[in-house]
């Protein structure tokens, strides 16, 4: 198949590609009829989709595309929220199922949504550094890249799901509650959260989290200082 790779999009709609004999012993004509098989198509917006197919291309959302030079990440709706390490200041985005606010200043503001299960395997680790997580205020002796809706949610795996957190809390106190809440969506009750991190002038480190969570509409709120006791 690394042949398809080379081909643009034009070349399928000629039908170019059942030039491209499979690897067997496969006549001419039964290798034509192979690949007008595999690659039929109605119209020309399924060849599209079925040449992303062949590429390994995802066509959905969310996504990040390059485009005029920079990585621009688009949601679980289309919208364009991130322009390479940078939020979108004032700005309402939808990732893996939650909802995020920015501030003028592009810091994330509140996070909130129905919790889910992850419905992959192992923990993904934020990408971003914690630098670009916390522009500078961030504490490199005791902060780590720390999720606002946890990876056992299916949160997202970068800065757009996080902030420089204090690594003990992080362990400890955050993650107690977060696995409290997984226990009960697992057991099928109603979660919802509402997470805030809350900061000092314009540091983009938070200096505490609000935590409001309502488990079959009852409601409750955690308030975590973002330092070691």
């Amino acid at each position: 198949m690394n042949e398809i790779k080379g081909l643009e999009i034009e070349d399928f709609k000629n039908h170019q590609y059942r030039d491209i004999k499979p690897e067997t012993d496969l006549s001419v004509e039964d290798a034509k009829a192979f690949w007008d098989d595999k690659m039929s198509v109605n119209n020309s917006s399924d060849i599209g989709e079925n040449l992303n197919e062949v590429k390994g291309e995802s066509t959905g959302y969310p996504k990040v595309v390059f485009e005029d030079g920079h990585n621009n990440s688009y949601d679980d709706n289309g919208n364009l929220y991130r322009i390479d390490k940078e939020l979108l200041p004032d700005k309402e985005y939808t990732v893996n199922g939650y909802d995020y606010k920015t501030d003028h200043q592009g810091r994330i503001i509140e996070a909130s949504g129905k919790l889910h299960l992850k419905d992959h395997l192992g923990y993904k680790q934020i990408k971003d550094s914690l630098r670009d997580i916390g522009k500078g205020d961030e504490n490199e002796e005791t902060d780590e890249k720390g999720h606002l809706v946890g990876d056992q949610f299916g949160g997202k795996d970068g800065l757009e799901n996080a902030i420089a957190q204090d690594a003990v809390l992080n362990k400890n106190d955050y993650k107690n509650l977060e696995n409290s809440l997984a226990r009960q969506v697992a057991d099928g009750k109603d979660v919802r959260v509402q997470i805030e991190p809350l900061y000092e002038g314009k540091s983009h480190r938070p200096t505490a989290i609000s935590f409001t969570y309502s488990i079959n509409g009852e409601q409750s709120v955690r308030i975590f200082p973002n330092r070691r006791e």
